[in-house]
């Protein structure tokens, strides 16, 4: 059973109205709240008793009341606060528009996911009740929101969505013991220093530590580690640590760090392989220093692996003719595979509900439903103790969390992907 209060969105295919239905809802105040109920498949409904003899129904029809009022008291301890930036008091319903929707589309997408996934937790059973607050990506508003009374009865609370959300309604928020989940945000969770977040979105960091772990396993005797230093910010951020993670992880690896072409052409090693690291993003920085390798490749019988910035994801490698015999390597914070059985059956159920194919933030969505609603079934308040215990694999997201106590649990799953025909592809 799910008790969605004041929010749920129609099944409907258009997008505009989705966002005109919930902004009545939630800005407008035409309605007054409402609740959805979803039966658990073994509910046994209000007829059962239509065909037996009066005397036996008061009897099964108390049952039925006691097992609806138990599934109710565990819906309302399984409380969700979902705190997401709609932005609809931007929004006027007689003259709604794309911009509208664009605007909200990151709250929408995450928000449809995530009740898909309560959905699938309250059809085996599970109880729940989710209260959607817009954060309005609003300071001032966090502060107000944070002090109600959906926050302050929550067990747990997910949102808001951008930093600067984050750490208002994290400080004012009164209930401090109860955890927040920062969904999407790849903020170092430092930053935040809030010790009952949770981060979900592997930040920057986590991702240097994760590429230096491989790199010392790929490395092999007589091999050189090449560093490749650049000045733009994606750069300097990716290598930050990278040294030292690397030495921790293999003591004995040979490392040169090299600030330009020239400096690079001077490290290259002849004999063994050379494992070379670099977080740039900057096109040119890339086109001078993928051009050079060509260069070098084709000169003298230089063997070269490259490890790069996950954002090299989103770049056109297939101007670098030889690129793949580099056998570049990134690291992703998604493992999702568009072809497996989950990854098919999730699209066509979110297509078939609301008219559209669901984006990243829709599985992501998806998949935190299923991580913390599980948790919050199977261990009611004391769920925080099991969060460091139980590692999850969703349709897109991993989670494996350490705790810190000044800054609170921090995803340390990514994956890896390498460069197949055109494209980076889940290994």
């Amino acid at each position: 059973m799910i008790s969605v209060q004041s929010h749920q969105l129609p099944s409907s295919g258009n997008r505009l109205l989705f966002v005109l239905i919930l902004g009545l809802f939630l800005f407008l105040g035409a309605c007054s709240p409402k609740t959805r109920v979803l039966k658990s498949p073994d509910h046994s409904g209000g007829n059962i008793g239509s065909t037996l003899p009066k005397k036996e129904r008061p009897e099964i029809e108390d049952k039925e009341e006691k097992v609806e009022d138990a599934r109710r008291a565990e819906a309302a301890r399984n409380s969700v606060a979902l705190v997401l930036p709609f932005q609809l008091n931007k929004i006027s319903p007689n003259a709604l528009s794309k911009e509208d929707v664009n605007r909200s589309a990151i709250a929408l997408d995450f928000y449809q996911g995530f009740q898909l996934g309560l959905d699938e937790l309250a059809q085996k059973g599970r109880s729940f009740s989710l209260h959607v607050v817009d954060s309005r990506d609003n300071e001032i508003h966090n502060q107000s929101i944070a002090k109600s009374e959906e926050i302050a009865n929550a067990a747990l609370i997910i949102g808001p969505v951008f930093p600067k959300e984050i750490t208002t309604f994290g400080t004012h928020r009164l209930n401090k013991s109860v955890l927040q989940v920062n969904p999407l945000a790849a903020t170092k969770a430092q930053e935040f220093n809030l010790p009952n977040l949770v981060s979900l979105t592997p930040s920057i960091d986590v991702h240097t530590k994760a590429m230096a772990v491989r790199v010392a396993r790929d490395y092999k005797t007589g091999d050189v580690v090449i560093i490749y230093n650049t000045s733009d910010n994606d750069g300097r951020q990716f290598l930050n640590g990278f040294l030292s993670e690397l030495k921790k992880a293999n003591s004995s690896v040979q490392v040169r760090s090299v600030s330009s072409i020239p400096q690079l052409n001077q490290e290259i090693s002849l004999t063994g392989t050379n494992l070379v690291v670099a977080g740039t993003t900057d096109r040119f920085q890339l086109r001078s220093f993928l051009s050079n390798l060509e260069i070098k490749s084709s000169e003298e019988f230089y063997m070269f692996r490259v490890y790069g910035h996950p954002l090299w994801d989103r770049i056109d490698f297939s101007i670098y003719e030889r690129f793949g015999d580099f056998q570049p390597v990134i690291t992703t914070e998604s493992h999702m595979k568009t072809w497996a059985r989950g990854a098919k059956e999730f699209k066509d159920q979110y297509y078939s509900l609301y008219g559209v194919n669901p984006s990243d933030y829709s599985y992501k969505g998806y998949d935190a439903a299923k991580y913390f609603g599980n948790l919050l079934a199977k261990y009611g308040d004391d769920y925080p103790e099991y969060i460091t215990k139980e590692k999850f694999e969703g349709l897109f997201s991993t989670y494996s969390f350490d705790y810190n106590e000044s800054w609170g649990f921090v995803n340390q799953a990514v994956s890896f992907k390498s460069y197949q025909g055109s494209s980076f592809q889940l290994k």
